[in-house]
């Protein structure tokens, strides 16, 4: 009952969704836990799919995730970007081909960003109208 979100990772997933942008949940949780946090916080009707690397043969830094979270978008990797906060998972994002926003979070310790094509430390400074100017 204690859990909560990233402060501005709700208003972020909000402003996608309602900017029309198709959001994946890849993540190396698992499915059971990431069904858990999608019902606590009712995240279901803002994405389109969820990925747990549980599921996968390989994990981050192995880009499959997100590849396969490219394919089910129905959008090419150069029209989708992640955002991630691991060093593995930015890695992953880099060798799948996909723009990568590192995400220095304050639960994310030791981890390099030095790969990652933006850095940021709140989810306001990727709003959609950040994201559309550096992208058109």
């Amino acid at each position: 009952p204690e859990f909560q979100m990233i402060d501005g990772a709700l208003s972020l997933i909000k402003n996608y969704f309602y900017h029309n942008l198709t959001l994946i949940l890849a993540s190396s949780a698992s499915m059971t836990n990431i069904n858990r946090i999608f019902k606590k916080f009712d995240l279901d009707k803002f994405f389109k799919a969820k990925i747990s690397g549980a599921d996968l043969k390989e994990s981050k830094p192995n880009p499959e995730i997100f590849i396969k979270a490219a394919k089910l978008s129905g959008f090419n990797k150069n029209e989708c970007i992640v955002i991630e906060d691991s060093t593995n998972g930015i890695k992953a994002s880099k060798s799948a081909g996909i723009y990568c926003i590192g995400f220095n979070s304050p639960n994310s310790k030791n981890q390099s960003y030095n790969k990652a094509d933006l850095v940021v430390s709140n989810f306001s400074d990727i709003k959609f109208d950040y994201l559309n100017k550096i992208f058109h």
